[in-house]
C-alpha cells in the first residue's frame, strides 16, 4: 500500500467516522427534544393534578356541608313528625270525648 492509498483510506475511515458522529449529534438532538416535551408534558399534568385536587377539595367540601344540611333536615322533620302525632293524639282525644258528650 502506497501513501496516496493509505491517505484515501484514512480520508475514508474519518467521513464514516463523521457520518457516524453527525447521526449520534441528531438522535442526541432528538432525546434532548423529546426530553424537553416530557419535562413539558409532566408540568402539565401536575398542573392538572393540582386544579383536580383543587375541585375534589370543594366537593368534599360541599359534601361536608350538604350531609350537615341533611342531617338538620332530617331533626326538623323528626320533630315536626313528632308534632303531628301529638296533634293526632290530641284530636283523636278531643273526638271521643265530644262522641261521648253525643252519645
Amino acid at each position: 500500500m502506497d501513501n496516496h492509498e493509505f491517505q484515501k483510506l484514512v480520508l475514508e475511515q474519518f467521513s464514516q467516522l463523521n457520518s457516524r458522529l453527525d447521526n449520534l449529534e441528531a438522535g442526541q438532538t432528538r432525546l434532548e427534544t423529546g426530553y424537553t416535551e416530557l419535562e413539558a408534558g409532566q408540568a402539565r399534568l401536575e398542573e392538572g393534578q393540582a386544579r383536580l385536587e383543587t375541585r375534589q377539595d370543594k366537593l368534599e367540601g360541599g359534601m361536608k356541608r350538604l350531609q350537615k344540611d341533611v342531617t338538620e333536615i332530617k331533626r326538623d322533620l323528626k320533630g315536626v313528625w313528632s308534632d303531628i302525632m301529638r296533634l293526632d293524639k290530641r284530636l283523636t282525644a278531643q273526638e271521643k270525648e265530644i262522641s261521648s258528650l253525643r252519645g
